[in-house]
C-alpha cells in the first residue's frame, strides 16, 4: 500500500525481519525517487522531500514468482518532543486476513519548521528548593 507524504522528511529504518527480500520505493519526490533495498543489520537513512511524495512497502517473495510485491501498511501518527510530528510505518508481507505488522518498520520524521516549530523552554521552574 502506498503512503503519501508532504514536504521533507527524514525517514529511518527502525526494524526489518531478515527473513525477506525488502524494500523501500519511494516516487514523486523532488530528490530521492527510486527503490531502496534494506536488510537486517544494515543501517538505513534517507532525506526526502517534495510539495507531494509516496513512500511504498515492497518484498520479495520466496522463489521470486511475482517480482516485488507492495506489502501492507499499518500508519500511526505521534507528535514527540523534540522530533516533532512523526509517523511510524509498519509493513506485513502476507495475506493474512489479521496482519501482524512485523516484517518492516520505518520512522519518519518531518523536517518541515511550519510543523515542527523551534521548542520554547518550558517558562515554569517546578523544582523544590534545598535546605
Amino acid at each position: 500500500m502506498t503512503e503519501t507524504f508532504y514536504g521533507p522528511w527524514k525517514i529511518v529504518l527502525a526494524h526489518v525481519n531478515s527473513h525477506f527480500s525488502q524494500s523501500v520505493e519511494v516516487t514523486g519526490s523532488d530528490n530521492a525517487d527510486g527503490r531502496y533495498d534494506v536488510a537486517f543489520g544494515q543501517p538505513f537513512e534517507l532525506d526526502v522531500a517534495g510539495a507531494e511524495w509516496q513512500l511504498e512497502l515492497a518484498f520479495w517473495p520466496f522463489g521470486g514468482v511475482g517480482g516485488w510485491q507492495g506489502s501492507q501498511t499499518r500508519r500511526s501518527t505521534e507528535f514527540r518532543d523534540p522530533e516533532g510530528l512523526v509517523v511510524q510505518i509498519d509493513g506485513d508481507n502476507s495475506a493474512a486476513a489479521h496482519p501482524d505488522y512485523d516484517n518492516l518498520t520505518l520512522v519518519c520524521t518531518s523536517r518541515d519548521p511550519a510543523v515542527n516549530p523551534n521548542p520554547t523552554p518550558n517558562p515554569y521552574d517546578f523544582t523544590y528548593p534545598h535546605r
